[in-house]
C-alpha cells in the first residue's frame, strides 16, 4: 500500500507536537508537585519548630509532656490539614489523649530519625492512618529530657489537595494536547502542502517523461531548494528532450537508410536470433519467418552461430553465397555494447551480380578479340603459306588469294580501329564537338547517304519529315555514326523487298529518332545483350557481312555522351525497333 508523503509529514509533525507536550507537560507536573509537596513540607516543619520549642528548656519528662499538651490544644487553626502526634520511644501515640486508645504506632523512617538525633532528608510518604481516605506526608523532630530525646513529634500533611492539583493539571495539559493535535493536523497540511505539491508535480512530470512527453515545463511555485529543484528538473527535461529529438532524428536516418540501401543487413544478438533485417536482406535470402542464424544460414554455410562468433572475434569475414542465379558477398562482423563486450553479429549483405556478370563479359571480351583476330590472321598465314608454296606463279590464283588477304587485313583494321574507338569513350578521350544543330536535318543527310544500299536489296527506305524542328546540342559528325550503325543494320539483316522507316518523335523534353524494319528482328533473350561488346544474335551470318560485333557498344557510349540513350524493341521473325533518344535544346 502507497504513503503519501504529506501524511508522513502530517503523522511527523503531530507526532513531534504529541512528544514536545508530553515532554514539557510531565515537566509542568513534577514541577507543579514538587513545589507543592515543599510547601506542604515547609508548613509542617514550620509546625514541628512551633512545638518543640514550646517545651522548657531544662523540663523535666512531666513538664514537657504537659508542655506539649498544653501547645497541641491552643491553636488548633494553626494546625489545619495536619495532624499533630506525640511519640514515646516506642512510637507510640500519647498525644494527643483521643488518639492514644486507638493503638496508633509510627515507626518511620523520620521517627526513627529523630529518636536517634540522625538527619533524615526526604519526608515520609504515602501515610495513612487507619479510617481515613486521605494520604499524607510526614516530619518529625525530638523532645529532649535532659541529653536524651524522651518524646518525638511527628506531624503529618495532608497531601490529597495536591493530587488533585495534579489531576487537574493533567486534565488541563490533555485537553490542550487534543487541542494541539488538532491545530498541529491542520497547520501540517498547510505546511506540507508546500513540499508535497513541487514533489507530486515532479512525480506527475516524471510520468510524463517516462511516457515520453517532455515539453511541458513544471510551474516553480518557490525560490528555495524545492524551487531550485524544480527549475534543474526542467532543465534536465530540456535538455533530454532535445538528447531524444537527436537520437529519434539519427534512429529515423539510419532506419530510413537501411530501409532503401541496396545492401542487406541483418543483426543477430548473443544468442543468435535476428533482432534487424531490412527489405534488401529479406528479398536477397527471401526471407519468410526465418529468426534465427541457423536457420538463415543453412543452406549457405557450415558454421554453428558460436563458431561464426569466434571467428569474427578476430577479424571481418566474408563469404559468397549464390541465391536463384545471383550472387550475394556477405560480411560478418561483431558488434559491441558499451562495456565493449560482443553483443552480437552484424551481416552485410551486397549483391555482386552485376560485377560477376562483369567479371565473365571481361572474359567473354578477351576470348571474342582473341577469336576475331585469330580468324583472320589465321586465314592469312594460311593463303600466305600457300602463295609462298607455289601458287604465286598462278597469277589468277595470287591475286584471289591476296584479295582475301585483304579482306581479312581491312576486317582486323576495322576491328582494332573500333576497339581503340571504345576504349578512348571509356576513358573519356574523344572530344566531341557540341555545337547547337538541327536534328532533322542530320537524320535526313544520313537516309539519303544510305538509301543506296537499300536500293541495292530491292528495300523501300522511308523517311517522314517532321513538320518542327528539332534543336538538340550535339557532335553532328558522332550522331551520323550512330545512324549509320542502325540503318546499316537494319538494311543487313532485313530481306530484300524490306520496308525501312525512319520518323522523328517529339516526347516531352526529349526528340527521339525511330528506325523501324520488318527484318528478321531479335529474339527475346538477346534484346537485352545486344549492347554488349562482341554479342552477335546470329555470329555466323554477323561475320559473313562483316560485322565486328561492336558497332552498338559504340552508338551506346556516344548516346550517352550527348546525355540521351538508345533502346529497343524487337519481335522475332517480325521486325526491330530502335529509338535515339536527345534531351531538347
Amino acid at each position: 500500500m502507497r504513503t503519501s508523503i504529506r501524511w508522513r509529514l502530517v503523522m511527523m509533525y503531530v507526532m513531534l507536537v504529541v512528544i514536545v507536550m508530553m515532554i514539557s507537560g510531565t515537566m509542568i507536573v513534577m514541577m507543579i508537585r514538587d513545589n507543592e509537596i515543599n510547601e506542604v513540607e515547609d508548613d509542617i516543619a514550620a509546625a514541628i519548630t512551633y512545638i518543640v520549642d514550646a517545651v522548657p528548656e531544662g523540663a523535666d519528662a512531666d513538664t514537657a509532656k504537659a508542655a506539649l499538651a498544653e501547645i497541641l490544644g491552643e491553636q488548633p487553626s494553626y494546625y489545619a490539614n495536619k495532624r499533630l502526634f506525640v511519640l514515646d520511644r516506642e512510637y507510640n501515640v500519647i498525644l494527643p489523649v483521643a488518639e492514644t486508645g486507638k493503638g496508633l504506632r509510627f515507626p518511620t523512617f523520620q521517627a526513627t530519625n529523630a529518636l536517634t538525633e540522625g538527619t533524615a532528608t526526604e519526608a515520609d510518604t504515602k501515610q495513612r492512618i487507619e479510617g481515613w481516605d486521605t494520604e499524607y506526608i510526614g516530619l518529625a523532630d525530638g523532645v529532649k529530657v535532659g541529653d536524651d530525646v524522651a518524646y518525638i513529634v511527628y506531624v503529618l500533611g495532608d497531601v490529597s489537595q495536591i493530587n488533585d492539583t495534579i489531576y487537574e493539571t493533567i486534565w488541563i495539559i490533555l485537553m490542550s494536547l487534543m487541542v494541539a493535535l488538532v491545530v498541529a493536523s491542520l497547520l501540517g497540511f498547510v505546511f506540507s502542502e508546500f513540499l508535497t505539491k513541487p514533489i507530486a508535480a515532479l512525480s506527475d512530470k516524471a510520468r510524463d517523461m517516462a511516457a515520453g512527453r517532455l515539453d511541458k515545463p513544471i510551474k516553480v511555485f518557490s525560490s528555495d531548494e524545492i524551487g531550485q529543484l524544480t527549475m534543474n528538473f526542467n532543465k534536465m527535461a530540456r535538455s533530454l528532450n532535445e538528447t531524444l529529438n537527436e537520437i529519434t532524428s539519427e534512429k529515423n536516418k539510419l532506419e530510413i537508410v537501411f530501409e532503401h540501401m541496396t545492401d542487406g543487413i541483418l543483426v543477430f544478438d548473443r544468442m543468435g536470433v535476428m533482432i534487424h533485417a531490412n527489405p534488401a536482406s529479406i528479398k536477397m535470402l527471401n526471407l519468410s519467418r526465418q529468426i534465427s542464424f541457423q536457420e538463415v544460414f543453412k543452406p549457405y554455410l557450415d558454421l554453428s552461430y558460436s563458431e561464426m562468433k569466434q571467428h569474427v572475434m578476430e577479424e571481418t569475414i566474408s563469404h559468397m553465397v549464390a541465391v536463384d542465379g545471383k550472387y550475394y558477398s556477405i560480411y560478418f562482423a561483431k558488434f559491441v555494447d558499451q562495456g565493449k563486450e560482443a553483443a552480437g553479429l552484424i551481416c552485410v549483405i551486397q549483391d555482386i551480380t552485376e560485377h560477376k556478370r562483369l567479371e565473365e563479359m571481361q572474359k567473354e571480351f578477351v576470348a571474342n578479340v582473341s577469336h576475331e583476330l585469330r580468324t583472320p590472321l589465321t586465314t592469312i598465314k594460311s593463303y600466305a603459306e600457300t602463295l609462298m608454296d607455289g601458287c604465286v606463279e598462278d597469277p589468277e590464283t595470287a591475286v584471289r588469294f591476296l584479295k582475301v588477304i585483304n579482306h581479312e587485313g581491312d576486317r582486323m583494321t576495322a576491328l582494332v580501329q573500333d576497339l581503340l574507338e571504345l576504349s578512348k569513350l571509356d576513358n573519356s578521350q574523344v572530344n566531341f564537338s557540341m555545337q547547337d544543330i538541327n536534328l532533322v536535318r542530320v537524320v535526313e543527310d544520313s537516309v539519303e547517304k544510305h538509301r543506296i544500299h537499300a536500293v541495292k536489296k530491292k528495300q523501300s527506305m522511308i523517311f517522314h519529315t517532321p513538320d518542327f524542328d528539332c534543336k538538340i546540342s550535339g557532335d553532328s559528325n558522332r550522331i551520323e555514326q550512330v545512324l549509320k550503325n542502325i540503318i546499316t543494320n537494319a538494311v543487313k539483316y532485313s530481306p530484300e523487298e524490306a520496308i525501312i522507316e525512319i520518323e522523328l518523335l517529339e516526347k516531352g523534353k526529349y526528340y527521339a529518332v525511330a528506325v523501324t524494319d520488318n527484318g528478321f528482328g531479335i529474339p527475346e533473350e538477346d534484346v537485352q545483350r545486344i549492347f554488349e561488346r562482341f554479342y552477335r544474335v546470329d555470329k555466323a551470318r554477323s561475320r559473313e557481312m562483316g560485322g565486328t560485333g561492336l558497332g552498338l557498344a559504340i552508338a551506346k557510349e556516344i548516346m550517352e555522351q550527348h546525355g540521351g540513350k538508345i533502346t529497343v524493341e524487337s519481335v522475332f521473325g517480325k521486325g526491330t525497333r530502335f529509338e535515339l533518344v536527345f534531351p531538347k535544346l
